[in-house]
């Protein structure tokens, strides 16, 4: 005996063993959705802007701007971006109050961090190797200036090794009473050789103490030998 078989019956048992696949998609598709919302908004909220604002932001990367100025921060993109004066002034003061916030807290920890060295190391000079930065100013240190001298501050690139020049420039700059920010190219990480080197030169623990002279490591600083030493005014 021959069974007549339902064209649709196939159709349908696939159908209906495929949904749960169906289903289990749309729902991961839904879960990371909700996932890019929740941090985009609280990415707005970090930055003082409401889901709209912060949407333009993105919006705003996506086109010119973010191959112009990659890595530009909410705040400064809807500025440079802004479509009426009103609006530039807006985020120009939201700037302002979010960069005061950010240097009172780093000051803050700075000078929680001299306590700590002063208290912990009171007969070995610093050696500065934090950074708030990225990229080429990854050797600038949140601890390596002084703020109530900066625009007389010098900013001084060494090594130590093959540059005697290094040595007697730096002698130099501390007769003529200069306050710097040394950045030691060729320290690899390593404080007591930075700290050798500044023995070596003369310079005070006293001045380093008291970050009159602040010793670093440079980091991205990579300076062929002949042009050694660099000195730039800050």
């Amino acid at each position: 005996m021959t069974m007549n078989r339902t064209p649709g019956l196939g159709i349908m048992v696939t159908l209906l063993l495929a949904a749960p696949a169906w289903g289990q998609e749309s729902q991961t598709t839904r879960v990371d959705q909700t996932q890019v919302e929740q941090s985009s908004q609280r990415a707005a909220e970090a930055w003082g802007l409401n889901r709209q604002e912060y949407d333009r932001y993105e919006s705003i990367m996506e086109g010119p701007r973010g191959k112009w100025s990659p890595n530009l921060d909410p705040l400064t993109a809807l500025g440079l971006e802004a479509r009426s004066d009103a609006e530039r002034q807006k985020y120009a003061e939201k700037l302002v109050e979010t960069e005061r916030a950010r240097v009172e807290g780093e000051l803050a920890f700075q000078r929680a961090y001299d306590a700590a060295w002063k208290r912990l190391y009171p007969n070995d000079m610093p050696v500065e190797s934090f950074s708030t930065k990225g990229g080429e100013d990854a050797t600038q240190s949140v601890f390596g200036s002084n703020p109530a001298a900066s625009d007389q501050r010098l900013t001084v690139v060494v090594a130590t090794e093959g540059c005697d020049q290094c040595v007697a420039r730096v002698k130099q700059l501390m007769n003529n009473g200069a306050s710097m920010d040394i950045f030691v190219m060729d320290a690899e990480g390593n404080d007591d050789l930075i700290r050798r080197w500044a023995t070596k030169v003369g310079i005070p623990p006293s001045k380093v103490r008291d970050r009159v002279i602040t010793l670093n490591h440079g980091g991205s600083r990579d300076l062929p030998r002949t042009d050694l030493p660099r000195v730039v005014r800050n």
